[in-house]
C-alpha cells in the first residue's frame, strides 16, 4: 500500500524545525544500530549456548540466524510502533476502537522497549568482555632460570668439594695405613720369630710381651690417626653440605621473593584492567540506554513536527491491496483449470455414453433458465460516459447485440436427434430470456447498464 505525506499547511512552523528533523532521524537510526549490535551479542550468546549441546555443527548458524531475526523483530517493531504511540498521544486516540488499538500499541512498545533496553544494557558488557585485550602479565621465567642456575652451580661446587675432601682424606688414610703397616709387620715378624724359638725350647716371654705391646701400640696409634682423619673428613663434608644448603636456601628465597613480586605486579595489572573494563562496561551500557531514548525522542519530535506543520500521512490504495493473496488466486486458477480439464473429460465420456432406457415413472425436472443471476454495480469516478457495457461471457451465446440492453438473439434450434425427449439428448438448446444473463442488475430490470 503506497503512502505519501501531504504538504504542510502551517508553513511558518514547518520552516522553524525543518532542518532539525533530518538530524534527529539520523540520530535515531544510528542509535538503533548501536542497540542492535549489543542485542545481537546477547541473543547470539544465549542461543549458541542452548544449541551447542544438541547440535554443535548447527549452533553457529542457528545462533546467527536467531540473533538477526530477534533484532529485526525488536528494532523494526519499535520503528513501526513508536510513531503510532506518539500519534495516539498527539491526536488523543483514546476512545472507541482507537482505544483498543492504542492499548495494544502501547503494550507492544513497552514489551519491545524493555526487551531491547535490557538486552542492550547487558549485551554491551558482553561486547566489552569479548573485545577487551588480555592483560600483559609478567612471568617468573627469569627468576626460575636464575634459581636453576644457582642450584646447578651449588651442586657442582658441592660435588667438587666433597670429591676433593674424599680424595684428600683417602690419601691421608692410605698413607697412615702404609706407615703403620711396616711397623705392624716388623713387630709381627718379631713375635713370630720369638714364638718359633719358644717351640725349640727357649723361653722369650718378656721379649714376646714387649713385642705384643709395641704391636698393640702401633695398631692403636693407627686407629686413632684414622679416626681423626675420618672426623676431620666428616667435618669438612658437613661444612660443604652446609654451604650447599645455605646456597640453595638463598636461591630459593630469591626465587620466592621474585614470585611474590611478580604476583603483586600481575594482581595490580589485572585489577587496573578490571577497573578500566568496568568503567567501559558502565559507559557503554548507559550509552545503549541513551540510544533508545534518542530513538524515542526523534520519533516523538518528528510526529510533533508533522502535526504542528499540518502534514498528514496519506494512503493511496490500489486494487491489489484489497484483492486476495497471490497464492489464493493461483490456487483458484489452478483449481479452475483442473476442473475444466476433468469436467471436459467427464463430458466427453458422458456424451459418448448411450442414453438409458425410458423409465417407467420419470422423475421431476427443474429448469434453471429463468433463474436470475445476481449482478453487482461497479461505480467509476471521473468518467465522461457513466454507462459501461458488460459483455456476456455465457458459453455458446454469441448473439449479443452489443448495445448494452442485454437482449440476445434466440438460439437457432439444432436438428433433433434420437433419444428420450431430453433437450440435451435431442441436440436442442433452451431458449434464453432476453436481458437476464448479462444485462440484469440487482433489481432485475434487465437494462444491462450500470451507473
Amino acid at each position: 500500500m503506497k503512502t505519501f505525506l501531504s504538504l504542510p499547511t502551517d508553513q511558518a512552523f514547518f520552516n522553524r524545525y525543518a532542518r532539525l528533523i533530518p538530524a534527529l532521524k539520523l540520530s535515531g537510526y544510528l542509535g538503533q544500530v548501536v542497540s542492535a549490535l549489543t542485542e545481537i551479542a546477547v541473543l547470539y550468546t544465549a542461543i549458541h549456548a542452548s544449541l551447542v549441546f544438541f547440535s554443535p555443527s548447527f549452533a553457529t548458524w542457528g545462533a546467527t540466524s536467531g540473533a538477526l531475526l530477534g533484532v529485526v523483530i525488536i528494532e523494526a517493531g519499535l520503528r513501526v510502533l513508536l510513531p503510532y504511540s506518539a500519534r495516539a498521544v498527539l491526536y488523543r486516540r483514546f476512545s472507541g476502537l482507537d482505544r483498543v488499538i492504542t492499548a495494544i500499541v502501547f503494550l507492544a512498545c513497552a514489551v519491545l522497549l524493555s526487551a531491547g533496553t535490557l538486552m542492550s544494557y547487558h549485551g554491551s558488557r558482553d561486547v566489552v568482555d569479548a573485545v577487551k585485550p588480555m592483560p600483559q602479565l609478567h612471568n617468573n621465567k627469569q627468576a626460575e632460570d636464575k634459581y636453576m642456575l644457582a642450584e646447578r652451580n651449588t651442586f657442582q661446587h658441592y660435588r667438587a668439594d666433597s670429591t676433593e675432601i674424599a680424595q684428600r682424606y683417602a690419601a691421608q688414610s692410605n698413607a697412615t695405613k702404609t706407615q703403620y703397616a711396616a711397623v705392624i709387620a716388623q713387630v709381627t715378624g718379631q713375635i713370630q720369630t720369638l714364638e718359633a724359638k719358644e717351640r725349640a725350647g727357649q723361653r722369650f716371654s718378656t721379649a714376646k710381651a714387649q713385642a705384643r705391646e709395641r704391636l698393640a701400640t702401633a695398631e692403636s696409634d693407627q686407629a686413632a690417626k684414622l679416626a681423626a682423619l675420618e672426623t676431620d673428613k666428616a667435618k669438612e663434608l658437613s661444612a660443604a653440605t652446609d654451604r650447599k644448603t645455605k646456597a640453595l636456601a638463598k636461591a630459593n628465597t630469591e626465587l620466592e621473593q621474585a614470585k611474590q613480586k611478580t604476583e603483586l605486579t600481575n594482581t595490580k595489572t589485572v585489577s587496573d584492567g578490571d577497573r578500566k573494563t568496568n568503567r567501559y562496561k558502565g559507559g557503554l551500557s548507559w550509552f545503549t540506554v541513551i540510544c533508545h531514548l534518542v530513538l524515542i525522542v526523534s520519533i516523538a519530535v518528528d510526529e510533533t513536527f508533522k502535526k504542528g506543520s499540518g502534514i498528514e500521512d496519506k494512503v493511496l490504495p490500489t486494487q491489489y491491496d484489497f484483492s486476495g493473496s497471490v497464492m489464493s488466486e493461483l490456487l483458484h486458477a489452478l483449481s479452475g483449470k483442473w476442473n475444466q480439464f476433468i469436467r471436459s473429460g467427464i463430458r466427453s465420456i458422458e456424451e459418448s455414453t448411450p442414453p438409458p432406457p425410458l423409465p417407467l415413472s420419470p422423475n421431476e425436472l427443474y429448469s434453471l433458465e429463468n433463474l436470475k443471476q445476481p449482478v453487482f454495480n461497479v461505480a467509476f469516478e471521473d468518467l465522461i460516459d457513466p454507462n459501461i457495457i458488460v459483455a456476456n461471457r455465457m458459453q455458446g451465446n454469441t448473439g449479443s447485440t452489443g448495445n448494452g440492453t442485454g437482449n440476445h438473439a434466440p438460439s437457432t434450434p439444432q436438428p433433433s436427434g434420437t433419444g428420450n425427449g431430453s433437450p440435451r439428448r435431442n441436440g436442442t438448446r433452451p431458449k434464453i430470456a432476453p436481458g437476464i444473463l448479462n444485462g440484469s442488475s440487482t433489481n432485475g430490470n434487465g437494462n444491462g447498464k450500470h451507473p
